[in-house]
């Protein structure tokens, strides 16, 4: 039986029986048979098999707050960059018609001083627009209509507009407001009428006829009139939106002091090069007193 015993710490282990060396007195060995942690009773595998669920869940829901971190982290993220990228073409945008208005009439030290007049005066006033910028995302105009129920300008803009052609009638002028705001749809309206009547008048084609009218009518969504910042105005006894308008007392009236009410004539005579647009006299624009008798 020699070969049955396996020497251990002082004592001979043979089968599932524990023997004292000096005593050789057997003593049931009270250890776990050999075969228990593969034998499990029934509750006990149940209590593991919840365990380990319950481990499972937790690092499941550890890995589900992990991701919604992360993705809260870059929605924040693309909010920012959202909102500086609106900054940052808001702010492009009206330091663009200074750029543009002092290319018409002023040289570049005066270039400087009035970007600063137009940030103290109220650059909300001073957007660009035309067909290579268009009006910003989400802007919105409060309206005031005007007293002949027909025409509505910026809010902004009425007080302004009002003095200035009251003072006008003063002096002996006659005005007509021809147009103002425009919304959107009317805008396209007007644009797709020119076109099409230059496609059955003169014989264009779809491309020559917008080419051409569209140096006078902007499209939708590049229009001044869009904005509620814009009018066109005329003399009461010659209402032809052409270069005619120049003649009347009403026009010279307006283009020597428009910019003391804080307008300028925004589409000059020989500057079509730089503003894209062929010359209406009658296309005046607010911008604000300081900004105004600076750019004119």
């Amino acid at each position: 039986m020699a070969g049955d015993y396996q020497s251990k710490n002082g004592y001979q282990i043979h089968n599932r029986y524990r023997f004292s060396v000096y005593g050789g007195e057997k003593e049931p060995d009270r250890r776990e048979p050999a075969g228990v942690q593969e034998g499990q009773t029934e509750d006990v595998r149940m209590r593991q098999r919840q365990k380990k669920l319950l481990e499972q869940q937790r690092e499941q829901e550890r890995k589900v707050r992990r991701q919604c971190l992360v993705l809260g982290l870059v929605c924040m993220a693309l909010t920012a960059g959202v909102i500086w990228r609106n900054v940052l073409e808001n702010s492009g945008s009206r330091q663009a018609f200074l750029d543009e208005s002092a290319a018409v009439s002023r040289d570049d030290s005066e270039d400087r001083r009035m970007a600063e007049s137009g940030r103290t005066a109220g650059t909300d006033l001073l957007m660009l627009v035309n067909k290579d910028h268009g009006i910003p995302e989400g802007y919105r105009v409060n309206l005031h209509w005007l007293e002949n129920g027909t025409s509505a300008v910026a809010e902004e803009m009425y007080g302004p507009l009002s003095e200035m052609l009251s003072d006008g009638a003063d002096a002996g002028g006659k005005f007509v407001v021809a147009s103002a705001y425009r919304s959107r749809e009317y805008q396209r309206q007007l644009l797709e009428e020119d076109v099409r009547s230059a496609m059955e008048q003169d014989g264009l084609t779809w491309q020559e006829a917008y080419d051409r009218e569209s140096r006078e009518t902007m499209p939708a969504g590049y229009s001044e009139h869009e904005t509620g910042l814009a009018a066109d105005i005329v003399s009461l006894d010659y209402q032809l939106l052409d270069s005619g308008q120049e003649d009347t007392f009403e026009n010279r009236w307006l283009r020597e002091h428009c910019s003391e009410y804080g307008f300028i004539l925004r589409y000059p005579n020989g500057k079509e090069r730089i503003t894209g647009i062929d010359y209406e006299p009658w296309h005046f624009r607010y911008v604000g007193k300081e900004p105004a008798r600076e750019i004119m």
